[in-house]
């Protein structure tokens, strides 16, 4: 059982890559299935100076998504496993109930529509250190291959220099700061496990699904989510923000926002 969930799991975090690398291929750069493409050597000094905000930063890099595909699914993870690298991009925990741990990512997206993402496990030298969930950061660590690592594959013995500290809502598990693979992720820990996280606060993002439910922000059938509330939901199709607390499967809320930010 455990296995199969992890498995589980592990489907879930390459389900959007996946989604987007049947899709059209982008009009500029390095095709996802071409020859993989090159890093730059980790360089670049540590940033030391960091400023606070409170609208979630945005990381667009294609180079990075066409990288993520093909490690994870043109055969290249041996080009780099071994090497170290820097990743700049949005930094946010995932809590892993099922195997018990707490996962650090580095993510961002390939392009403003959103809808495709890359997303970097890695272990961090100091836990204690790391900054706020939503906080853009440059991470430098070294790929390794590891079955402790959710897909196999993070970054080891990883620093983390913080750039812009985010400061969002108050929330024991805010979605809003991870892109929409690891929202899943995440969702699907609390689905299956949901006495972990009972009467724990929490903001996520979605589509309106119907009167009573939201669903994956940009894939119909990736997940829905029930919603316990006697306020209307906006018209079928609206992107909102949940913010509530999870009470057995499902989502006691407080506000329900339309939002343009995903």
């Amino acid at each position: 059982m455990k296995k199969l969930f992890a498995l589980l799991l592990a489907a879930a975090l390459l389900l959007c890559v996946t989604a987007c690398a049947d899709s059209d291929a982008p009009a500029t750069g390095t095709p996802a299935t071409g020859t993989p493409a090159t890093e730059a050597p980790a360089t670049e000094a540590p940033a030391t100076e960091t400023t606070t905000t409170k609208v979630l930063p945005t990381v667009l890099d294609q180079n990075e998504y066409v990288l993520y595909q093909n490690v994870f699914f043109n055969d290249a993870a041996d080009d780099y496993v071994g090497k170290a690298a820097t990743k700049e991009g949005v930094f946010t925990r995932v809590t892993d109930a099922f195997s018990d741990v707490t996962r650090y990512y580095v993510w961002g997206y390939m392009d403003a529509t959103k809808c495709c993402d890359w997303q970097w496990e890695f272990v961090p030298k100091d836990p204690d250190s790391l900054p706020a969930n939503g906080s853009l950061v440059k991470m430098t660590g070294t790929m390794a291959r590891d079955d402790a690592a959710l897909d196999g594959i993070w970054f080891t013995d990883a620093e983390v220099a913080v750039k812009t500290v985010f400061e969002g809502p108050a929330c024991e598990v805010d979605m809003t700061t991870m892109d929409a693979t690891l929202e899943r992720v995440q969702l699907l820990n609390m689905q299956y496990k949901p006495d972990s996280f009972r009467g724990k606060t929490l903001r996520l993002y979605g589509r309106v699904f119907s009167l009573t439910a939201i669903q994956h922000p940009y894939y119909d059938g990736a997940w829905t989510q029930e919603l316990a509330t006697e306020t209307e939901l906006p018209a079928i199709g609206t992107m909102v923000v949940v913010t509530g607390t999870w009470q057995g499967g499902r989502i006691q809320t407080e506000k329900i926002d339309p939002t343009s930010d995903y």
